[in-house]
């Protein structure tokens, strides 16, 4: 029997992309983001989530992202703290542990993926929260 991994496939800024669900603590209904005057770089603003504010990552920060988004109908709540917006959900799929190819040279997004997944026919990006995380910490650095 061969070790799968479970993943959460998601649109998020016109991209179709996979989240590893072991790094999720939940998936919630989009509310209003409250922007923060004076923020830090990528993040749009924070929402209240069980009692806490949640910071919610902003797409446009990332390299190649379109400036114009699709209403967020979902946000991913990462295990670090970060709140996802996402534009769709299709579901969650078993990926084979070895059925993962490099990503593809030259993508803008290459710093913060972790490989290729090829699902049915098609091959779906893997987001990386750790990579992610780290962009975000580097923004910070350079403001």
């Amino acid at each position: 029997m061969s070790e799968t991994l479970l993943l959460l496939h998601a649109r998020a800024a016109g991209r179709e992309i996979l989240l590893p669900v072991s790094d999720l603590r939940e998936v919630v209904a989009s509310t209003a983001v409250t922007p923060l005057p004076g923020g830090p770089p990528g993040i749009q603003g924070v929402v209240l989530h069980q009692g806490e504010f949640l910071p919610v990552l902003d797409w446009t920060a990332i390299q190649g992202c379109p400036a114009r988004l699709e209403p967020t109908v979902a946000i991913a709540v990462l295990r670090p703290r970060l709140g996802l917006p996402l534009e769709g959900l299709t579901g969650t799929v078993a990926a084979p542990v070895e059925g993962w190819l490099d990503s593809v040279e030259g993508d803008p997004w290459g710093p913060i993926l972790a490989g290729l997944c090829r699902i049915g026919d098609r091959d779906l990006h893997l987001l990386d929260p750790d990579r992610l995380l780290a962009m975000l910490h580097r923004l910070r650095k350079g403001r």
